[in-house]
């Protein structure tokens, strides 16, 4: 039988068509996929986050194994969501005496005390800068750590220079380290510290480093040897001297994350899982 020569070309003509399009829309990805990320790491799609949850931008571990308090950005209401890794939603706690301006990131001490980052600052100009500190034993009342940035210049601050936005902290030994957002230059991370008890406060600078792109979130390792930096489609993994808090002072394994979206939220589960949530509802585990 005679064929026509055409159609011979239609898989060849056609495959540029598919790439475009298989570029263009990246596949959803199923539940409990893994897929290679950089050397030995991986990452897995865990789950869907439940409704509610509308803008993961922190996580924290929560009080069973495989649970985590989370909460939603900036003018939704001051409430904490536990959830699972199936996605579940367990429990909604509302902050009394808190207002979510602007939340941004969760921390916890070695005492359950949860710290909650109302430190949003985009346009720089925010006077109400706060970390509310809440415990269950107390029914998750919230304390006051207001504070200020002490290289803060007075009057406006010129675009290229704003760098008093912070969507990153951590907890360390009754002190908390803040990681600022460069929103002038996105290149220069600044790292700061205040004490965690209730009052207002002033954050001491303690270092500055360069760090290509928006920090989205921070977390210390459970045995304070790690620190990772979370970056739109970046993670910064710092070495840590032990009792060390020269966080910034060693050269970081820097991972890509191409595949995960727009990261807000990460959390060391242990000393080898990090658990990350993105703006798009999705909760993923990381093996180191």
């Amino acid at each position: 039988m005679k064929r026509n020569p055409h159609l011979y070309l239609w898989p060849i003509l056609a495959l540029p068509i598919a790439f475009v399009f298989s570029s263009y829309y990246p596949a959803k990805a199923p539940e409990n996929t893994s897929v290679k990320v950089t050397g030995t790491s991986t990452l897995t799609h865990l789950a869907k986050l439940p409704g509610a949850v509308v803008e993961s931008s922190g996580l924290e571990l929560a009080d069973k194994p495989n649970t985590y308090w989370t909460h939603n950005d900036a003018g939704n209401a001051p409430i904490l969501y536990k959830i699972n890794e199936q996605g579940k939603l367990l429990q909604e706690v509302t902050i009394q005496g808190a207002t979510n301006t602007d939340w941004e990131d969760l921390a916890e001490d070695n005492q359950g005390n949860l710290y909650i980052g109302d430190m949003g600052n985009n346009s720089n100009k925010r006077k109400d800068l706060c970390i509310y500190k809440v415990s269950l034993k107390n029914g998750f009342k919230a304390q006051q750590i207001k504070f200020t940035y002490e290289d803060l210049p007075a009057g406006k601050i010129a675009k290229e220079n704003r760098n008093f936005d912070c969507e990153a902290f951590f907890w360390q030994n009754g002190k908390l380290y803040l990681i600022s957002k460069d929103r002038g230059a996105e290149r220069t991370a600044k790292l700061y510290v205040l004490p965690d008890d209730a009052g207002t406060h002033t954050a001491r600078l303690l270092s500055k480093k360069e760090l290509n792109g928006l920090v989205t979130s921070a977390d210390l390792s459970p045995d304070g040897r790690h620190l990772a930096v979370l970056t739109y489609g970046k993670l910064y993994l710092y070495p840590v001297a032990k009792g060390s808090t020269q966080f910034f002072s060693q050269t970081p394994r820097i991972l890509d994350l191409p595949a995960i979206g727009q990261a807000e939220a990460v959390l060391f589960k242990d000393n080898q899982h990090l658990v990350i949530t993105n703006e798009e509802g999705n909760l993923y585990r990381y093996a180191l």
